[in-house]
C-alpha cells in the first residue's frame, strides 16, 4: 500500500433516489477490496421507490471494522445537494464534504471542515449525460482525499460498466472530470 494512504476510511455517499449513491459506493468498496484489508459497503434505503433519500456507508480499513453503523465519518459525498443539512453534521471536525453544487440553495454552516462544491450535473453534461454526475463526485473526492489510487477507481468501472462501451466511456470520462477539477482548483 502507498505510503500516502491511510490505514483507514470512514465515508457517507448521500444522495435520491439512490442508483448513483449506491453504485459509487459499490465502486469505492470493490476498489478497495485491492488496497486495505477489509472493505465495506453498507447501503441504506427508506423506502424503496424512485425518489426517495437513500445513502451508503463505506468503510476503508486495514484494521477489523467493528460495526457498518457510523453515526460520524471523516468524509462525506452528497450526490444531492439537498442532503447536505441531514448529513452536515455526522462529518467529524477536519473532515471533507464533497457536495453537488447543482440546486444548492443553502450553505454548509461549518468552518471545520473542507467543503468542495462540484458543478457535477454541469460537467457530466458536458461529457454526454447529466446521470453521470455520480462519478465527477467520485473522481473528485478520489483526488481530493486520496483514499484510493484512480487506476483502482477506473478498473473497477471498466469492469462494471464494459459491456457496453459508451456507458463506460461516459463513466470514465465522468469520473476523470472530477478529478481534473480538484486537480486545477476549479471548485469553490
Amino acid at each position: 500500500m502507498e505510503n500516502n494512504i491511510q490505514k483507514r476510511h470512514d465515508i457517507i455517499i448521500a444522495g435520491i433516489g439512490g442508483t448513483g449513491s449506491m453504485i459509487i459506493g459499490q465502486i469505492l468498496a470493490s476498489a478497495g477490496v485491492s488496497v486495505y484489508k477489509n472493505a465495506l459497503w453498507n447501503p441504506s434505503m427508506t423506502t424503496a421507490r424512485r425518489g426517495a433519500p437513500a445513502d451508503c456507508t463505506v468503510i476503508l480499513s486495514d484494521e477489523e471494522i467493528g460495526s457498518p453503523l457510523l453515526l460520524r465519518v471523516k468524509n462525506t459525498i452528497m450526490t444531492e445537494s439537498s442532503r447536505l443539512k441531514a448529513f452536515e453534521n455526522r462529518v467529524l471536525p477536519n473532515g471533507t464534504i464533497i457536495l453537488e453544487s447543482s440546486g444548492l440553495k443553502e450553505e454548509v454552516g461549518r468552518d471545520d471542515v473542507t467543503v468542495v462544491k462540484v458543478p457535477g450535473v454541469e460537467i457530466a453534461a458536458k461529457v454526454g449525460s447529466a446521470l453521470a454526475r455520480n462519478m465527477v463526485l467520485l473522481g473528485a473526492f478520489i483526488e481530493k482525499v486520496k483514499a484510493i489510487p484512480a487506476e483502482n477507481i477506473e478498473a473497477e468501472i471498466t469492469k462494471r460498466f464494459s459491456i457496453k462501451e459508451e456507458i463506460l466511456s461516459l463513466n470514465l470520462n465522468a469520473f476523470r472530470e472530477g478529478i481534473k477539477l480538484i486537480e486545477n482548483g476549479e471548485y469553490s
